[in-house]
């Protein structure tokens, strides 16, 4: 609570009064000031018990639209609140964006003096420069009397809704080779209508309207498509590698990939099959969605672990079958060459290889490849750091004769990383923008 000017003026003519009953010994300036200092006493209690009765009054009703939408598109938003104002107040009202989401048309502060109930509506726009999930600070109430200002906030719970879902900006481009030699590797889906149906489902945003049975969707009233026995394509297996938030990764780095996940999730999900979700922070698998067709449970695995933080790593973990071959190459060395050095470490390898076991995550991505019969792995990773983890995951793709694709953003590309990715076993290498 703050004191005003008039209240301030009040003070110090208590304090003079004061100091003239002390010094002189008169008793009506000690009288004047007691009267004074009374005043402001009584003043300042009744100005807290109205502003408790404006707090226990306030109602806060908030509408943004759209609450999913991209970084840095504009939201518009409409906030009324209600309150309680008691005569001899004056009340401003003021709405508290998210932060990161500077304001772009309107006002956000708004003022009333008449006592009685009152709703306020602020309309005003935002644009979200800031990603992931975001909430409203909440409303601040300042009341004014001629004597005291208290700013009243409301911060929390009913005060800070809705949460805006805001999605990095990323591209996926399926179809992009990596340019170094000049490929542009292109990927066509069609649609291929046999003689028969195979099933139907619910419809999807992006599917063939000529595919609508409008027979079961007059019974049910609501969409259906026919799945035809035609329908051919691989399965996708998206896997998204997000950087460890323990490591100093540059955060639009991890935008990019998320922002491009997010892309892909959603094209992927029209899919004849769905589209199957691995969310990884280096070997240590986050999440596993198999056969999934909402988008929504997509969008939803992506945002939980946007952030995620590395338990185990994997530096330059071995094979056990690529240990075998580089014992068998030492091996044969060592015998022509009469190499002591090739000789003792053939040995280390031989004693260390019965006792090799494979890694979980080499486990996890076996089962995850194999899920499949007809799979298309897509990565989509930072390339920050090691890579020990995509050199795993690329290895058992090529054991098991699945097409393997790695998406990285251009910032961080060099010839060395792509090479490296490519000896991998991923036969193309996306550049995201």
């Amino acid at each position: 609570m703050r004191p005003s000017r008039r209240t301030a003026v009040l003070v110090l003519a208590a304090a003079v009064s004061l100091l003239f009953a002390w010094s002189l010994d008169s008793a009506p300036a000690l009288f004047l000031a007691g009267s004074i200092l009374g005043l402001v006493a009584l003043r300042a209690f009744l100005f807290l018990h109205a502003a408790g009765t404006v707090a226990s009054s306030v109602r806060v009703a908030r509408r943004a639209t759209p609450f999913i939408i991209r970084q840095g598109s504009p939201v518009t938003v409409t906030c009324t609140v209600h309150f309680l104002l008691p005569p001899g107040l004056r009340a401003d009202v003021s709405d508290v964006p998210p932060p990161g989401a500077p304001l772009t048309k309107g006002s956000v502060t708004a003022g009333n003096t008449l006592p009685g109930s009152h709703d306020i509506t602020l309309a005003y726009g935002i644009s979200c420069i800031s990603c992931g999930r975001l909430s409203f600070g909440g409303v601040d109430i300042v009341l004014h009397d001629p004597f005291f200002s208290l700013l009243l906030p409301f911060r929390g719970g009913n005060f800070s809704v809705p949460t805006l879902l805001v999605d990095p900006v990323g591209r996926f481009r399926a179809g992009d080779g990596s340019g170094i030699v000049g490929e542009k590797d292109t990927e066509a889906r069609r649609l291929l209508r046999g003689y028969g149906i195979r099933s139907f489902r619910g419809y999807m945003p992006g599917d063939d309207p000529r595919t609508i049975d409008w027979k079961l969707t007059a019974k049910h009233g609501k969409l259906f498509v026919r799945e035809y026995a035609g329908m051919t394509g691989k399965s996708p297996l998206l896997v998204v590698d997000l950087p460890d938030s323990a490591m100093p990764c540059p955060v639009p780095l991890r935008d990019a990939v998320l922002g491009s996940a997010l892309d892909a999730a959603r094209e992927m999900c029209r899919m004849p099959r769905g589209c199957s979700l691995m969310v990884i922070c280096g070997p240590n698998l986050l999440s596993f969605l198999p056969n999934e067709r909402s988008s929504a449970r997509l969008e939803r695995a992506l945002r939980e672990y946007s952030s995620p933080q590395q338990v185990s790593r994997c530096y330059r973990a071995l094979d056990p079958a690529v240990a075998e071959v580089f014992r068998q190459r030492l091996g044969e060395s060592g015998v022509s060459g009469n190499d002591d050095f090739s000789r003792k470490l053939a040995e280390v390898y031989s004693a260390f290889i019965p006792a090799m076991e494979p890694l979980p995550f080499e486990v996890q991505c076996a089962r995850a490849l194999a899920r499949q019969g007809d799979t298309a792995l897509h990565v989509l990773s930072t390339g920050w750091g090691d890579t020990s983890h995509l050199a795993i995951l690329g290895l058992q793709a090529r054991r098991r004769g699945v097409d393997a694709r790695i998406g990285i953003p251009d910032s961080v590309v060099s010839p060395d990383l792509l090479r490296r990715l490519k000896g991998c076993g991923y036969s193309v290498v996306r550049v995201m923008a």
